[in-house]
């Protein structure tokens, strides 16, 4: 490492992330809701780097001039001592679009309050984002020649004023320099060139340090650890989980706020062929330890995905590991070893429908004659709208009337191929609801003057959609790299929740 770094390290201080990210390499956030009385869709770019800046497109459905203003809220800083609104303003290159940006001074949980003020009233929203750090920026040469010639010059300047210093300033006016006052000021400027060499040495180490456990936290998501093993009792398949055993400790116990009513949300996602996925519900036994009953998955090798939101931050991230399911016992009745949770699904999609074609219905089939058709949408590139616009028809091509689940119209999940993405989806948006409501209940009590306990508010009324009998549903997503995808899409029709799958392709 170059000796200029050292000059440079204030920068790390600025770059120190939480290795935590909300899903898996899909950081941008999309809302798509009600902002009191008007319908709006919100996209917020998270900056890589922290401090960084936010931006944030507001796109409000009214043919009236509106006024948007953007805030951020930090989880640990009182309202009172956070920043004024910022205004989004009109983009001129496409009407009814607000935008702005902010910045993101520290690595944890925030919150972006959009409100919205027209003729129709006021509206507020609390959407919640996670500020980290995903890239190390690069110095650029010139910046590091150049502050390393102004050191040079601070150090040789300094040397000469300790060393005139010592030698000459107790010498009346006029008298001229021996070699006694010489020596001393040889001796005082090689002393303190001797601190500089050890104070570089030191920054250097320092550096070393800081660098390694910046580099450390460079990733986005898979956050904390997780270990995962399966066995067997009571004719059960369970899944045991220990989260986040290396990174908190043994004796931690995890602070967990619940989200559509559950700690946390487990996707089992089958690999090399296997078409199997299965969305549970672990239930706590304990500290970091989660267990859940495993479904008549079939034998293979699964990657997990684990989504969770910490009660006191309002940080929410994915946690991810492998397992291998033995085959599903035999010759023996399940017991209620452990109970089951009724919102427990999964599904094996033998043959999952191709989306790739724009201007074009794409239709998933299940057997009783249900179908979830992909409406057309255009051709999907990353970090663009990808039109994920669905409707369920029964077996006579009829809309189907859906039921809430888990208090939305539908849950998705995203998987890029090679598991480097993934993202939990719902009607919306892509964020924590339990984040949500931990904003929502910091504002409320900061406002009135009291505590509101974090996560306690009723967000089944932040569930945009989530009890509309409809047949049509939206979720607001961009894929944020090309590359091969596959994509959930859940819902709930007749009491049963169904699950289809789509592979797409996604250009550049």
């Amino acid at each position: 490492m170059s000796r200029s770094r050292f000059f440079f390290a204030f920068i790390v201080l600025c770059l120190l992330a939480v290795n935590a990210r909300a899903h898996i390499g899909s950081p941008d956030v999309f809302f798509d809701g009600k902002i009191g009385p008007y319908p709006a869709k919100v996209t917020i770019r998270v900056p890589p780097v922290v401090p960084g800046r936010a931006e944030i497109d507001v796109r409000p459905v009214s043919n009236r001039p509106l006024q948007v203003s953007i805030l951020p809220l930090f989880s640990k800083t009182s309202l009172k001592n956070s920043p004024p609104p910022e205004p989004a303003l009109p983009a001129p290159e496409e009407a009814g679009l607000y935008r702005g940006d902010l910045w993101l001074m520290r690595s944890g949980g925030y919150s972006v309050e959009v409100k919205i003020h027209g003729d129709a009233g006021d509206g507020v929203v609390q959407i919640p984002v996670n500020s980290v750090a995903t890239h190390q920026l690069p110095l650029p040469r010139y910046l590091a020649v150049a502050l390393i010639g102004l050191a040079g010059l601070l150090v040789i300047g300094g040397l000469a004023i300790v060393r005139a210093a010592a030698g000459e300033s107790t010498l009346p006016p006029d008298t001229a320099l021996d070699s006694s006052h010489r020596r001393k000021g040889l001796i005082a400027a090689t002393f303190t060139a001797f601190l500089c060499l050890g104070s570089l040495a030191g920054g250097r180490y320092w550096w070393n340090v800081e660098e390694a456990s910046f580099r450390k936290h460079l990733r986005e998501g898979a956050w904390p650890d997780l270990a995962a093993e399966v066995h067997t009792a009571g004719g059960q398949r369970i899944l045991h989980l220990t989260v986040g055993e290396t990174t908190f400790g043994p004796h931690y116990t995890i602070p967990l706020l619940t989200d559509h009513g559950k700690l946390l949300h487990l996707f089992l996602i089958g690999k090399d062929g296997n078409s199997s996925v299965a969305h549970l519900h672990p239930i706590r036994q304990g500290g970091k330890v989660f267990e859940v009953a495993l479904p008549p998955l079939p034998e293979g090798d699964y990657r997990i995905f684990v989504d969770l939101t910490l009660s006191d931050t309002g940080l929410s991230s994915t946690t991810t590991a492998s397992i291998h399911l033995p085959p599903v016992p035999s010759g023996s009745t399940p017991t209620d070893n452990l109970r089951v949770d009724p919102d427990d699904s999964w599904a094996t999609c033998t043959t999952p429908s191709v989306a790739n074609a724009a201007d074009a219905v794409s239709a998933y089939h299940f057997e009783d004659g249900l179908q979830l058709l992909w409406k057309p949408h255009p051709t999907l590139r990353a970090r663009h709208d990808a039109g994920l616009q669905f409707e369920v028809r029964d077996a006579a091509g009829q809309p189907a009337t859906l039921e809430p689940y888990m208090g939305m119209i539908s849950h998705a999940a995203v998987m890029r191929a090679d598991g480097g993405v993934f993202a939990h989806l719902h009607p919306a948006g892509n964020f924590s609801m339990a984040a949500q409501s931990f904003f929502e209940s910091k504002v409320a009590g900061e406002a009135s003057g009291g505590a509101t306990s974090s996560g306690m508010m009723d967000h089944s009324r932040m569930h945009h959609g989530g009890a509309t009998a409809s047949s049509a549903f939206e979720l607001p997503y961009e894929f944020p790299s090309a590359g091969d995808y596959h994509l959930w899409v859940q819902f709930k029709t007749a009491g049963q929740v169904h699950t289809a799958r789509f592979d797409v392709t996604v250009a550049p």
